[in-house]
Formats: structure tokens, sequence, C-alpha cells
């Protein structure tokens, strides 16, 4: 008969309650560190789809802004520079004030019936549609 007498495991006991203890701290390091690189990476990617954004709608506006001044030239070519009195932009309106005799006539041609005009005493004004002229642009 063998007799075995096992002794106190206090250290063993303690040796294994801090190789678990640093084991979860080192888990929790561990992921601490790795989110904060994920939402630095996240918060770089936001940036960099912010900035494309802003340059496609920065791009969009330059194009609408050049498509309405080509407009705009061709529409004082069609009536005479010397027959405008001025060119506005109110809203979403074209605004056009011509000199009372001018024939605007290649005006109604083009525009039909999106061209609002009214005749008084002095002067001729159109009021065109933007949206209309943007729209037909974009298709063609």
């Amino acid at each position: 008969m063998i007799i075995v007498i096992e002794g106190k495991r206090n250290k063993q006991l303690l040796i294994k309650a801090l190789s678990m203890f640093s084991l979860v701290v080192m888990f929790w390091l561990y992921y601490g560190h790795m989110s904060d690189k994920f939402k630095e990476q996240n918060n770089q990617l936001l940036s960099k789809l912010e900035l494309k954004k802003e340059k496609k709608i920065t791009d969009k506006k330059n194009n609408l802004e050049k498509t309405i001044y080509k407009e705009s030239v061709k529409i004082v070519d069609l009536v005479g520079q010397k027959n405008v009195q001025s060119i506005k932009i109110i809203k979403d309106k074209l605004f056009i004030v011509c000199d009372f005799n001018t024939d605007i006539e290649p005006l109604l041609i083009r525009y039909g019936v999106n061209a609002m005009v009214k005749h008084t005493d002095k002067s001729i004004k159109l009021a065109l549609d933007l949206k209309m002229i943007v729209e037909n642009k974009y298709e063609s």
C-alpha cells in the first residue's frame, strides 16, 4: 500500500489564478487596441468618401453653371447683344429683359411654350425655366 500525501495547493492555485487573470487582461488590452485601430481606419474611409462626395457635388455644380452660362450666351446671340438690357437668374428662372423692338421669334422657336413673354411699353421680358434647359442639355 502506498500512501500519497498531498500538500496544500495554494501555490499552484495562485499560479493558475494569476495566469488566467493575465490571460484575460492580455485579451482585453488586445481587443481595446484592435478596436481603436478599426475605428481609425473607419474614420479614414469615411473622410475619403466625404471628400469624394464633395468633389462630385462641386463638379456637378460647375457643370450646371457652365450649361446655364452657355445657354445664356446662345440666347444673347439669338436676340442680339445690343438688344439685351439685362439677364438675371432668380430662383429657378432665367429672366431676360430686351428692348421693345427686339425680334424674339428665334427664342420662341427654340423654347416654345416654355418661354414666358411679357410685353411692356419699354421692354420685352422673357422668363425661361432653368430646370427644363438643364434637363434637355443632359439628355442630349
